[in-house]
């Protein structure tokens, strides 16, 4: 199995200078090789600084979120960040690589 990095975010809110914080950690490990996930399960907000961020990362790196409160889910998937960035409800489906989270939209036929 190979081997992958969990990242806690402790703090209640991503803003500009908390996701400053972790882009200088993200960039100090080696995501080329190892896949990274952030573990949202304690945000209770971000502000538009955490959709560039996310933008930014998931452009170079296999970026996964998990534990994603279900407000900022529904704002991820409105903005169609589902495309660029897997999503796991918990860390073990995200080790396991099953269970993604991925937004179906559906439309009654008559």
């Amino acid at each position: 199995m190979e081997k992958k990095y969990v990242i806690d975010i402790k703090s209640k809110e991503l803003n500009f200078k908390s996701l400053a914080n972790l882009a200088i950690l993200l960039d100090k490990m080696d995501l080329n090789t190892k896949p990274v996930a952030l573990d949202l399960k304690e945000v209770e907000s971000v502000t538009e600084d955490f959709f560039t961020f996310i933008k930014n990362f998931s452009e170079t790196t296999k970026l996964t979120l998990l534990n994603i409160p279900s407000e900022l889910f529904a704002l991820l998937n409105l903005r169609r960040y589902d495309k660029n960035v897997k999503m796991f409800n918990n860390n073990l489906d995200f080790i396991q690589d099953k269970n993604e989270l991925i937004n179906r939209k559906f439309h009654i036929v008559k």
